[in-house]
């Protein structure tokens, strides 16, 4: 039984609270505050025990004493010995969130602080201090009550008064009136607040301290989080970055988080009218403060794609200050992935160090000079290749440590013209280099044509080079490897099967990625057999220890699930899991697509809502359009249909041609029909991004012919196709045909095939399936022989012969079974059945057939009884 995991990943940003300790206040000079005049409830004023003037809680001389000995960053509560009545405990237990914010009034008095300019005279410096005490209380006290009051708008004036003086507000009233204003919901009075904060600290030219820069950048993220809005994060990076503050980790992550929401709920063309490419930039600032290896660069990348598609493109400059920061963290594969993705955007692109950083390059071991990078010989270590037998010792810098690197991230054009660099300069690659590039070439579309033999006799020339046996055999081996792949994937299996005897002879044998290709590219006399060769390879796997990886279950899974192997393909996902390799969207597709393939409801449900709980997902069309094929064509339940639908289009994923061929199945196909709603489908197509297909009006020809009976509706379809420019090809004769056979008009569905033929296009073992399946509707067993002998058995046949001809599938011994059941010949059905399991095919494809055998055996005999009663 398979066990089926169940993780959620919870994405919702909060606002976070900040809990700050109180400092006790007390002072020989005046009565101490006890905790319920320290305290203010959420919402309302100051405590009634609390002073009616806090200024005179404390002498004018502690002012003095404060300004003439420059204590600018000591707040008033820092000036007064404490006896807390109450532990930190106690304390947390007594404030509500709110208030923790900030101090109790009686430290108003020194809520604002003045920086005075150097003076001549001691004496002078001292005069200018005492007059500017009473301007400082006056305004400090104003600012408390007026943010305390019923409307904490009143608070701004101050501000901007203050920002006049020279005043600014130290962490206990700066926290005070973020924190109302977020209590009143109001986070853009807040974030206006913060702004007049900063700017009345460096008005004057001030450099703030330690603590006050972490005073303001915790603020911007109090604010950020508790709104949750892009528009307004990105605001606060902007704010912060204008008055040169870095934002802190926990803000740039939340930030970035809103952006991502925002991109998956909305789409980037939301995205697109809120931000400018100043705004790219800061996202990409707040993404390079980040410095989680594993996903730093992806998350950058990502970034610049989706600026690429928005047509909102970053300034080089800003792309080189990410690249020297991926330097600085010494992340060169990071740096050459990005490098790569800012050329799709800017071809020819090079690194550049702009003035203001090139300080900073000195302190990373690496000097940039255009666009050629010298790290320090320190920089060495080994890379180990995918076979753990072969080690190449590279350093970073390398003309081949940057191919492999190129290959590792799929950039095969990258890889090809580092390799023609180094020719070019008479420096041969490493074999593993030229190895890994063989490989991406023939995986990337665009190098498919890379010529691999010029390849391979540049491989041949860096393993002449190797004079150590062990590493020249471990070399040997990945360049076979890589040839395997290539050939098979172009299709070249004498080549591939020679590349494999050349691995065999070095007493190795493929990597799980070599096996993979080869069993994709072989195709044997069908789904069967094919899920025998799955089998019989993912046994040479486990036999000869080799590790499997996510590409070669995924291979193996989808050649069973084809065979309807049901059982072993649980058995493989349960042996992937063992391995600890997560499935990703393919394996879950092909998962749910092997259950559906045997009506496995509750498993393809289970398995559809791990596939998006687990952590890495990414939304895919495959499984999506597997569980609405289910519903629309084996449970004929649109409403389930309709449902997996719409989450496909709440992921963001836009329909594709089969999915639209199913919705018009969906409302054609099954009661009650909405002939309107499937109509409108093909003429909204006609207006893309999907154009109208001989799949869709396929759709349509079924629906009218076999659902609804009308054939006369379901041929003007197939002209209509005809008339829109469409040129059929075989899915809209097999709707007619299956349409004509339904309704008992043989010839005409023979005639139909011919035609297909004389177009030059093939028949199908559907399409003849349909036709015997008439002819024994009409009695005709001998022409419903000739179509299923004339067909080739998939089992055993040479490749010879089944290149002109077409394969049996389950279906074709099916519909031979029922025709002979239709004329009441058991014994002729039998040895159909017999044939059948010849195949070797699953106990769940062959079991049906057999049933309904037993089931016609069962009424003839039922119908004899009655007869002789």
């Amino acid at each position: 039984m398979m066990n089926l995991k169940a993780t959620t990943m919870l994405g919702n940003l909060t606002r976070q609270g900040v809990s700050r300790q109180f400092l006790p206040l007390t002072n020989s000079k005046s009565t101490v505050l006890n905790i319920s005049q320290r305290t203010v409830a959420q919402g309302s004023n100051v405590s009634a025990n609390a002073p009616a003037n806090p200024v005179r809680s404390f002498s004018s001389s502690q002012g003095s004493w404060d300004s003439n000995n420059n204590s600018h960053h000591i707040t008033g509560a820092h000036q007064f010995q404490s006896t807390p009545p109450f532990t930190s405990g106690q304390l947390g237990h007594h404030l509500n969130p709110s208030t923790q914010r900030f101090q109790s009034p009686l430290a108003a008095s020194l809520n604002f602080r003045k920086e005075l300019k150097d003076s001549a005279s001691t004496s002078a410096n001292s005069s200018a201090t005492r007059s500017t005490v009473p301007k400082y209380n006056e305004l400090s006290k104003s600012a408390w009550d007026a943010v305390s009051s019923h409307d904490a708008r009143a608070v701004f004036p101050y501000l901007q008064e203050m920002r006049h003086e020279g005043f600014y507000a130290d962490s206990a009233l700066s926290n005070k009136i973020v924190a109302q204003f977020l209590d009143m919901n109001s986070p853009k009075d807040a974030e206006r607040a913060l702004s007049m904060l900063v700017d009345c600290h460096r008005s004057q030219g001030r450099t703030l301290s330690a603590a006050q820069i972490n005073t303001y950048t915790s603020l911007a993220k109090d604010i950020a989080d508790h709104s949750s809005d892009f528009a307004q994060a990105l605001s606060l990076a902007k704010l912060l970055d204008s008055h040169g503050l870095s934002a802190s980790s926990g803000f740039a992550d939340g930030a970035l988080r809103t952006y991502r929401k925002l991109k998956v709920t909305s789409g980037l063309d939301a995205v697109r009218t809120m931000i400018s490419p100043a705004d790219v930039e800061t996202l990409l600032s707040l993404q390079s403060s980040l410095t989680r290896a594993s996903t730093r660069y992806k998350h950058l990348i990502e970034i610049l794609l989706d600026a690429k598609e928005m047509n909102i493109f970053p300034s080089q400059e800003s792309c080189s200050r990410v690249s020297l920061s991926f330097m600085k963290l010494n992340d060169y594969t990071g740096q050459l992935a990005w490098d790569t993705a800012v050329q799709e955007i800017y071809p020819g692109y090079k690194p550049t160090v702009p003035s203001d950083l090139k300080q900073d390059m000195s302190t990373v071991g690496s000097t940039t000079s255009g666009s050629s990078t010298t790290r320090t010989a320190s920089n060495k270590k080994a890379v180990r290749t995918s076979n753990p037998s072969a080690q190449v010792l590279l350093r970073n810098g390398d003309p081949s440590e940057a191919i492999i690197r190129a290959c590792r991230f799929g950039y095969a054009a990258v890889a090809i013209e580092g390799i023609q660099k180094m020719t070019a300069e008479n420096q041969l690659p490493t074999a593993q280099a030229i190895a890994d590039t063989i490989q991406v070439c023939a995986k990337r579309e665009k190098e498919r044509t890379t010529d691999y033999q010029q390849l391979f006799d540049l491989a041949h020339q860096s393993l002449d080079a190797i004079a150590d046996p062990v590493h020249k055999r471990a070399a040997e081996y990945e360049v076979y490897n890589a040839m395997l792949v290539a050939n098979a994937t172009l299709g070249n299996m004498t080549q591939a099967k020679q590349n494999y005897d050349a691995i065999v002879k070095l007493g190795q044998f493929p990597d799980a990625t070599g096996y993979a290709t080869l069993l994709l590219a072989t195709t044997t006399s069908g789904a069967v057999d094919e899920a025998h060769d799955a089998l019989k390879i993912l046994d040479e796997v486990k036999r000869h220890g080799i590790k499997p990886n996510i590409f070669f279950y995924n291979v193996v899974i989808g050649k069973l699930s084809k065979g309807r192997k049901i059982e072993r393909v649980l058995e493989v996902y349960e042996d992937m899991m063992h391995q600890k390799i997560r499935p990703n969207a393919i394996t879950y597709g092909t998962l749910i697509s092997a259950c559906t393939r045997v009506g496995s409801e509750e498993m393809a449900k289970s398995l559809f809502k791990e596939m998006v709980r687990s952590p890495n997902y990414q939304p895919r069309h495959g499984p999506h359009n597997a569980m609405i094929q289910f519903y629309v064509r084996q449970k004929k339940d649109r409403t389930q249909a309709l449902s997996y639908y719409e989450d496909m289009l709440q992921r963001r994923l836009t329909p594709t041609e089969h999915t639209y061929t199913l919705l018009i199945e969906a409302f054609a196909c099954i009661q009650p029909y909405d002939m309107t709603e499937a109509h409108g489908l093909i003429q909204s197509l006609k207006r893309g991004p999907v154009n109208a297909s001989e799949a869709h009006y396929g759709a349509l020809i079924h629906a009218y012919g076999v659902e609804h009976g009308d054939v006369s509706t379901a041929e003007s379809v197939f002209q209509s196709m005809r008339a829109s420019g469409i040129i059929p090809k075989g899915p809209a004769y097999q709707s007619l045909i299956e349409s004509l056979i339904a309704n008992n008009q043989v010839t005409r569905a023979v005639q139909i095939r011919d035609e297909l033929l004389k177009s030059g296009q093939p028949s199908s073992a559907y399409i003849e399936n349909t036709l015997i399946k008439g002819h024994g509707q009409e009695g005709k067993i001998e022409a419903a022989e000739a179509i299923f002998d004339a067909m080739l058995d998939s089992h055993g046949a040479t490749p010879s012969l089944k290149s002109k001809a077409i394969v049996k599938e389950p279906s074709t011994y099916q519909s031979m079974v029922s025709a002979y059941l239709e004329n009441s010949m058991v014994s002729k059905a039998y040895e159909t059945l017999a044939k059948m399991r010849g195949q070797h095919y699953p106990e769940l494809v062959v079991k049906p057939v057999e049933e309904a055998i037993h089931a016609a055996e069962a009424k003839s005999d039922d119908l004899l009884a009655s007869v002789s009663a």
